[in-house]
């Protein structure tokens, strides 16, 4: 069975043409990143085998792309886009909502931006 994305309404896998990229190691970055989803998935807990896909990453979060096609998070990136459990649709444009806990949640092309 392949590895599909954890993320709320998501469970994409690379076939469906996304990059899945695995929870950290480090157990300060896999908590930022349990957190994050937890934001949609109140009770769920991650795993070491817990993935997210490209589409949760905003663009500022991976490296130039690389010679072999493959895209690379860049050290300390975190998911910040994901669908709402109300299934909040939302203008393209970016605009703020709120701030809590250092991350800013807004409404980017009919996803939440949590920074």
């Amino acid at each position: 069975m392949p590895y599909h994305c954890v993320a709320y309404g998501c469970g994409k896998t690379t076939e469906d043409g996304v990059t899945l990229f695995k929870f950290p190691k480090d157990p300060e970055e896999f908590r930022k990143w349990e957190k994050q989803v937890q934001r949609t998935r109140t009770q769920w807990v991650a795993t070491p085998n817990s993935y997210l896909c490209s589409e949760h990453f905003g663009k500022e979060y991976f490296e130039p792309r690389l010679p072999t096609g493959l895209l690379k998070l860049r050290l300390g990136a975190a998911p910040t886009v994901f669908l709402t459990t109300q299934g909040i649709k939302a203008q393209s444009k970016h605009f703020e909502i709120s701030s809590h806990n250092g991350l800013t949640e807004g409404l980017h092309h009919g996803r939440v931006c949590y920074k």
